[in-house]
């Protein structure tokens, strides 16, 4: 029987608001995937205004004209806000069409909570023991416990596998629902290697990515939470702590929901957590206020009467949310165009 841990939680997030057939036709299951993208002349043209190599202030040399240092990979982790719910892509694809066509790696799963973000990204280790304790030749093995359900989520019962290393053999940990919900580990090649109890799970993606810049997007799913705040903390903590030296990275703010307007407890939840954000990471910080008049011009998008009110509840318009009027939390692509200009302002500036 698999550990019922943390992951189950994230079903009093905001997900919830998403139906599960209308999630899945507008964004597809999770992503995991790394692309390089060549092709973005009309979109950066769209989202991000070309600047004169000559502006004034520049010296005549434009300032986004840098070579960032070792790993060019931008890894985008998060939840289903970080593969683009609502819209029609991640939002990293269009941060990567900003800076020169970097390759983007996006790890997101629906629903979930800081900490499984967390085990996928690397910070927090993932420990699981199996049924006898050992590998049996080239066949599955059922994984009795695990210390976080990193790969469920309370929103569909989809397979989602990931590769990786135990008890030194490369193999691949699978969850699926059929009936119950079960975690089984498969190898590459036939073994019968022991599996010590707790053994750790090293996971290919979270290594590989190590060195890349990365986009730390967590916590929309813990607020309503009462531990919320040191749920998010910790996992943050955790995933910079793992990223290789020079550290290069950069914290999102939490989203509100729509219904989370000024006065209401989530409302002074997400702003509470928010300024220890932006206290704590300093110039690593991307806000998530409403977007400003200059903001929603750089994406050609003209706010009406219900957006301003919006905005006077200081959320964000629901004019660059997603079309389903159920959904209360995702975006649609002028919003991710949005964040993700202010995500690209603020890589250039920290010359990642």
């Amino acid at each position: 029987m698999i550990d019922d841990h943390h992951t189950k939680s994230g079903a009093k997030g905001p997900d919830r608001f998403l139906s599960r057939r209308r999630f899945f036709h507008q964004s597809g299951a999770a992503i995991l995937a790394t692309s390089l993208l060549t092709s973005c002349s009309s979109l950066l043209d769209e989202v991000f205004p070309k600047r004169n190599v000559g502006e004034e202030g520049t010296g005549g040399k434009n300032p986004d004209d840098y070579e960032p240092v070792g790993d060019k990979t931008l890894a985008f982790f998060g939840d289903s806000l970080t593969i683009g719910a609502g819209g029609s892509m991640p939002y990293g694809n269009y941060v990567a069409a900003a800076m020169k066509s970097r390759p983007v790696a996006t790890d997101g799963i629906v629903g979930q909570i800081a900490l499984s973000i967390a085990i996928r990204q690397g910070g927090m280790p993932l420990k699981i023991s199996v049924d006898k304790g050992k590998f049996d030749g080239v066949n599955e093995v059922k994984v009795t416990k695990i210390n976080n359900e990193f790969l469920s989520t309370p929103i569909n019962n989809d397979t989602y596998s990931r590769t990786g290393t135990v008890a030194g053999v490369k193999c691949t940990i699978t969850r699926k629902v059929e009936g119950d919900e079960v975690y089984t580990i498969k190898p590459e090649t036939e073994s019968d290697v022991e599996i010590p109890a707790d053994s750790v799970f090293e996971l290919d993606d979270a290594v590989r990515l190590r060195s890349a810049t990365q986009i730390l997007w967590y916590g929309r799913n813990n607020i309503g939470n009462f531990n919320a705040e040191d749920e998010i903390m910790s996992a943050l903590d955790s995933s910079i702590a793992y990223i290789s030296d020079p550290k290069r990275y950069v914290v999102l703010g939490i989203l509100l929901a729509t219904p989370d307007n000024e006065g209401t407890s989530n409302y002074n939840q997400v702003m509470d957590i928010n300024q220890k954000l932006a206290s704590k990471y300093g110039n690593a910080y991307v806000e998530m206020t409403p977007p400003t008049p200059a903001e929603m011009s750089e994406v050609n998008y003209t706010p009406d009467s219900n957006d301003e009110s919006d905005i006077a509840q200081k959320n964000f318009p629901r004019g660059l949310r997603a079309a389903d009027s159920t959904d209360e939390i995702h975006l649609n692509d002028k919003g991710y165009q949005l964040v993700a200009n202010r995500v690209a302002k603020k890589l250039k500036e920290l010359k990642y």
